[in-house]
């Protein structure tokens, strides 16, 4: 029987290589996650494809994290706007700004970060609170969008390249059912990440609407797709 390569990467029972994460996925995502809420990878049985997965799950969960951050902050600033959970963002803003004056408030924004200018020498402490709000959600939306970007460029070259790592994994494990094992593996890793795939999609347009509503508010017009490096 073929042994283990000898890198960073190492199996349990299951085979599973979990990676941590802070929050769980709803039950629709099941297919993706683990009973912890983490998107994990089978081992194939070579480290550099083992890299490759984990690499792609350790993204993905850190940008699972963000839009969980975003969607957090988003629900916080409703509230400390005293807004009901289900008004838009620019609802919110604008309540905040009929209670101060939409002169003393103002979203200011700057590349693709945003915040909130208050133009007072004392800030009340619930406009503090949405300050904040407002600073949590610009840096989590902008990891959000960073982290989309190269984990699309990831998860597309594996797609492409099925066929040439089910050779590499057969060449590197000549034994018949160890070739079974591995390759039952493969195809559940990969079906694995083209949900990542999808799911990563839907939490960039999440981002993107929430820029589009703050662009709006300071009186700008977003052009084409914001491209943002991971920081």
């Amino acid at each position: 029987m073929p042994v283990l390569c000898c890198c960073c990467l190492s199996a349990t029972s299951e085979e599973q290589e979990p990676l941590p994460v802070n929050t769980r996925q709803p039950c629709r995502n099941i297919g993706v996650f683990n009973k912890e809420g983490t998107l994990t990878m089978k081992l194939v049985n070579v480290c550099a494809i083992d890299t490759q997965f984990s690499d792609i799950a350790n993204t993905f969960n850190k940008q699972h994290d963000d839009h969980s951050a975003m969607m957090k902050a988003a629900q916080k600033l409703k509230e400390v706007s005293g807004c009901s959970p289900t008004a838009s963002l620019t609802a919110c803003i604008e309540t905040v700004q009929q209670e101060h004056g939409a002169s003393k408030v103002q979203v200011h924004m700057e590349g693709y970060s945003f915040s909130l200018i208050v133009k007072e020498k004392k800030v009340p402490d619930k406009l503090k609170q949405v300050q904040q709000q407002v600073g949590e959600l610009s840096c989590s939306t902008k990891r959000v969008l960073a982290r989309k970007t190269i984990l699309q460029e990831m998860i597309r070259s594996m797609l492409q390249s099925q066929t040439h790592l089910k050779e590499r994994i057969n060449t590197a494990n000549p034994e018949y059912l160890d070739q079974v094992r591995l390759e039952d593996n493969l195809r559940e890793n990969i079906q694995k990440i083209s949900l990542a795939k999808e799911l990563s999609e839907q939490y960039d347009e999440a981002a993107r609407s929430v820029l589009r509503e703050m662009a709006q508010l300071a009186g700008l017009m977003l052009e084409g797709d914001p491209e943002i490096g991971t920081e």
